[in-house]
């Protein structure tokens, strides 16, 4: 191998290590209470036509919940591959799986942030009590409407009442503790006109309160207010270097977007992460991503339909 030869695979080498992913999102669950109508981000063209919605009931892949056996080779895995953040989320209500707030209890052991996103339904006061004294870093509410009615539309089979009731007492819970209590609501069509009594009544109960760019599941969702909608990034996507997902089986998959099992790089409980990570049906994900210009034809179905990069 001659000098350049030599340089340009160690730019390569240096290039990996750099964008090597150093968050995750971890699926404790993907079986749901709700049934949104926008769930399933990044089928929508897929389901959209056939279905007239993205709703969480449309998943084809197997449900199930993260056991700690699982649990316990993906910790060792992100310890030595060299994780640092971790969102207890991915397709799911996190909190259905009575684990989820041990799992958070030994990741924050290792020194890791963990941060939650719930709908808010399935906390009792046992489990509010047990997850403020593990004190992670960001519990977020995703409630889409301040009213019952509204809600109702958009947050199928979940009562505003008790989501409200429910933050209310998160937030009392962690009251003096470093965790961040966030709303995160989503502006639509039909509940734009609610943004400013779900800001003030945040405010009442002491949660931080953001709204979040509605990227278009469903052309009739859009709001009417261009501010709400969310704006593309331009590609190549730079996500993949950045984030990994973990099905409740220990499956990997590259994006966030993936949520029904399209992109399958390894098994956790089968090979390690870095295996997985640097394996050839990742490599070539990745390269046809970088690549999609010169060779569009061999870019990823769901980056075809991404609804962040375009």
């Amino acid at each position: 191998m001659n000098l350049s030869k030599v340089k340009q695979a160690v730019q390569t080498m240096l290039k990996k290590k750099q964008t090597k992913p150093t968050q995750v999102i971890l699926e404790t669950t993907n079986r749901c209470n709700l049934n949104c109508p926008f769930c399933l981000v990044g089928m929508q063209n897929e389901l959209q036509k056939k279905h007239g919605n993205t709703a969480h009931e449309l998943m084809s892949r197997e449900m199930g919940t993260m056991s700690m056996e699982t649990f316990d080779r993906v910790r060792k895995e992100l310890k030595i591959f060299g994780i640092k953040k971790v969102y207890l989320h991915f397709q799911g209500e996190p909190f259905l799986n009575k684990l989820t707030p041990d799992f958070a209890e030994q990741l924050k052991s290792d020194g890791m942030y963990v941060g939650v996103f719930t709908n808010g339904q399935a906390f009792t006061d046992k489990m509010i009590n047990k997850i403020a004294n593990v004190e992670i870093d960001l519990i977020r509410f995703s409630v889409d409407g301040a009213s019952e009615e509204t809600y109702g539309v958009n947050r199928v089979g979940g009562k505003f009442s008790n989501v409200l009731k429910n933050m209310e007492k998160v937030s009392a819970a962690h009251k003096g503790k470093k965790t961040r209590i966030e709303w995160q609501f989503l502006p639509l069509k039909n509940n734009e006109h609610e943004v400013e009594t779900a800001r003030s009544l945040a405010k009442q109960i002491s949660v931080h309160f953001f709204t979040k760019g509605f990227r278009e599941t469903d052309p009739n969702l859009t709001p009417t207010n261009k501010e709400y909608r969310s704006k593309f990034m331009k590609k190549p996507c730079k996500d993949i270097y950045k984030q990994l997902g973990f099905y409740w089986n220990g499956d990997v998959v590259p994006c966030c977007y993936d949520v029904d099992g399209k992109e399958v790089m390894g098994n956790i409980m089968n090979h390690d992460l870095e295996n997985i990570w640097n394996n050839s049906k990742y490599n070539k994900f990745r390269k046809d991503v970088d690549e999609y210009l010169k060779q569009p034809e061999k870019e990823p179905d769901i980056c075809k339909t991404c609804l962040r990069w375009r």
